[in-house]
């Protein structure tokens, strides 16, 4: 069945007249009633781009608070996943880590990641030696983060149609106790896997009206830990920085301003021992990398207040660089002759932007409304780049070809990327109903340019787009304590630089991958229905899900062998149409319920399968991963401070993959048991130590691995660490 066809035209008129009546129908300010606003169901901001009650939201959201990310012991944005049963970590092991995240089998760059509403860098990669990661963000200076679950496109536009994932830094007055105006804080950590440390120190000064805040983080740390066997492990030294800064500045006539300032800065030498020998690397001795990322924000924003006939306002600018160089030295026989190949990556995404975001509540009788609308603009421009030289050992004679290759070289030509986007959403309230149709308009210009290293215009193509996205959704407050939701949603992405124009020859090899001009952006519908039961004691949530993809971009797919040259031939395609479906659950019981004397004890449990399948070949997606079960057991004590807990985590195992392109290493199924407490002494220290992996289970996440085949030596080396201790503490003055 193709949604696409059936739904787009009604639902869009439907949605469009919704939202053209309301604002023909919006009474001034001045004929609108005050209304309570009071709220005691958990706020969140991700599902429409302003603070609303869970119970109105038409979708699955997971939310982390500090609290949680401090309980969970989360070192990189990759840990997020970890008891999130629908996320899963984008993990290139060991050398360049957690590089994305991925929602409900959908993730590299369709998941939009902001960072205090500033995107996240993009993904890029090429080969075995150069990826750029998107979590250029260290988890210390986060104060809260936000995953909605499911396509956004009709809020968030191109980037969106995997789901969001909305990360915000605290404020200076979030950190200052009441009656003070200072705040002196920091923290340090041992973590058993990577042999790594952490030390932080953070202060905050506050008036009436101004605050400012300063952090530091810094991280050292090793290789990860692993059960492998038969292969020699790769080596690993990382340092990490993270600089932040913001000034807040409240006004009683003109609003709050704010202005921060990151610096995220990660260094690893690597030792790649498990490679050498095997297939194309049958000739190498050794394999050396350097490699470094840079990323700065700088991020200017107005908010107000009741502005005219608005109830909210606010105006946000950005600029931001994120540069990438990888080098790496291979020593190799090259036709008997021992030579060193200098490999030099570099890619550099320059980003600038700025949103504009209202808000405006009435009633028109009986209905309440809450309409947010925006405009948002982003560009980004991408520079790579690749270099290499091949040096003789014995005699010092150097040459700029390698392995059939002639260097410098361009892979991707310069490009720059506009997206404009025009939103519109209503939040329409009637009794125990609501009704959310949204809207969303995206322009998006792809312009690639030639230069000295990136000649030929016959390679270059440039895009022009522009897609209407809607999402509808239905909320009933069936009980006080039972919300029932539905909703249509549509995704829409479009063709991404890499995959247009990315050009890759390997002579040696017998490997190119070679641009395509005729890529069509992705379009998907997705259709969700599920519950929130919320009472003393208890809170379930339960959902499922049909997605239909229609031109989903395979980046890179291998098409066949050219007859003329023997060349194995690799170039992103569209793939007519994909299903995913699923099914997700999330649920705590407090055990006072059963018994009053298990007042301290409460249990946790979540859950989410989901299969995918190339409806046009009917092989499985294999980007979907398998069964994902959490269980926990917790205890807590406010008297002595303590919190302790059990967590299983059980992995299935995928049944059927797409061994079209080769064989494929499948993980067994795997139950992991974690251990925490946390002590909280006083009110301004606090201790976390969590045992991980406490039965020393050797097993795989099957998202680490999916690429490769049963005997690459990568499989061993990206098995998960045995048995760890991890340790943080906390303190503030």
């Amino acid at each position: 069945m193709n949604f696409s066809q059936t739904l787009r035209s009604p639902a869009r008129c439907a949605v469009s007249a919704l939202l053209v009546g309301v604002s023909l129908a919006a009474p001034s300010s001045a004929d609108s009633p005050q209304r309570d606003r009071t709220l005691v169901e958990e706020i969140v901001v991700v599902a429409s781009k302003t603070e609303r009650p869970l119970n109105r939201i038409a979708a699955q959201v997971s939310t982390f608070d500090r609290a949680r990310l401090d309980g969970e012991q989360v070192q990189d944005l990759g840990d997020v996943a970890r008891y999130e049963p629908a996320l899963e970590a984008d993990f290139n092991a060991p050398r360049f880590g957690t590089t994305g995240l991925s929602i409900r089998g959908i993730g590299g760059n369709r998941v939009a990641l902001e960072f205090d509403g500033v995107p996240l860098p993009s993904q890029f990669d090429i080969g075995n030696f150069a990826d750029s990661s998107r979590v250029a963000l260290d988890p210390a200076i986060v104060s809260r983060i936000e995953v909605l679950r499911g396509p956004a496109s009709a809020l968030y536009g191109s980037d969106a149609i995997g789901g969001v994932i909305v990360i915000t830094s605290v404020d200076a007055t979030d950190l200052i106790a009441p009656g003070r105006n200072l705040h002196l804080g920091g923290g340090g950590g041992y973590f058993g896997a990577t042999d790594g440390t952490l030390a932080r120190a953070t202060g905050a000064w506050a008036n009436d009206t101004d605050g400012l805040l300063l952090s530091v983080v810094h991280r050292r740390g090793h290789e990860p830990s692993n059960r492998s066997r038969g292969v020699e492990d790769d080596r690993l030294n990382l340092e990490q920085w993270q600089l932040f800064t913001k000034w807040t500045h409240d006004t009683r006539w003109a609003g709050t301003f704010r202005a921060s300032a990151d610096l995220y800065q990660r260094s690893v030498d690597s030792d790649l021992r498990a490679l050498p020998g095997y297939e194309r690397f049958a000739d190498t001795d050794s394999i050396l990398g350097d490699d470094q990322q840079l990323r700065g924000r700088l991020t200017f924003e107005h908010s107000v207040q009741q502005f005219a006939w608005l109830d909210e306002a606010s105006l946000m600018f950005y600029v931001q660089d994120n540069r990438t160089e990888q080098s790496t030295d291979e020593f190799r026989t090259s036709r008997g002759v021992p030579v060193k190949l200098d490999r030099d990556f570099f890619f550099d995404e320059r980003g600038c932007g700025s949103e504009l975001r209202t808000r405006r509540d009435f009633d028109t009788g009986p209905v309440v409304h809450v309409v947010v609308a925006g405009l948002e603009w982003d560009r980004q421009d991408l520079e790579q780049r690749r270099d290499g030289t091949q040096t003789t050992i014995a005699t010092g004679a150097q040459t700029k070809t390698l392995l059939g290759e002639e260097f410098p070289l361009r892979d991707l030509p310069l490009t720059t990327s506009d997206e404009l986007g025009i939103y519109l959403q209503d939040e329409i309230s009637y009794g125990a109903f609501t009704l959310i149709p949204g809207l969303r308009w995206d322009a998006i210009w792809l312009d690639a340019r030639t230069d000295a290293v990136f000649d030929d215009p016959d390679r270059l193509t440039d895009l022009d787009n522009e897609e209407l996205s809607l999402r509808l959704g239905l909320t009933w407050r069936a009980l006080d304590r039972l919300t029932l939701y539905g909703s249509y949603a549509e995704g829409f992405r479009s063709p991404p630089a890499e995959d247009v124009n990315l050009y890759l020859n390997l002579p040696q090899f017998g490997v190119v991958s070679l641009p395509n001009p005729d890529l069509q952006p992705e379009r998907s519908d997705n259709i969700e229905a599920g519950l929130r039961w919320r009472d003393d004691g208890l809170a379930l949530t339960a959902g499922a899900y049909y997605a239909n993809y229609d031109d989903f971009i395979e980046s890179r797919a291998r098409i066949g062998t050219d007859p003329d040259s023997g060349m194995t031939v690799f170039q992103s395609r569209n793939i007519e149409e994909a299903t995913i479906y699923g099914v997700e659950a999330d649920a705590v019981l407090d055990l006072f319920r059963l018994d009053e004397r298990l007042a301290a004890w409460s249990l946790e449990a979540g859950v989410h399968w989901a299969e995918g399948e190339n409806d046009g070949t009917n092989e499985t997606l294999n980007t979907v991963a398998p069964l994902k079960l959490i269980t926990g057991l917790r205890w807590r004590s406010l008297t002595y401070g303590l919190e302790s807990g059990v967590r299983v985590t059980h992995l299935g195992r995928k049944s059927d993959v797409d061994r079209t392109g080769g064989d494929l290493f499948v993980p067994p199924s795997a139950t992991v048991l974690d251990w925490t407490t946390r002590w909280d002494p006083t009110e301004k220290l606090d201790v976390v130590f969590g045992l991980y992996n406490l039965t020393n289970e050797r097993y795989w996440r099957f998202s680490d691995v999916r690429n490769y085949d049963p005997g690459d030596p990568r499989v061993e080396i990206a098995s998960r660490p045995g048995i760890h201790a991890d340790l943080t503490v906390n303190f503030r003055f």
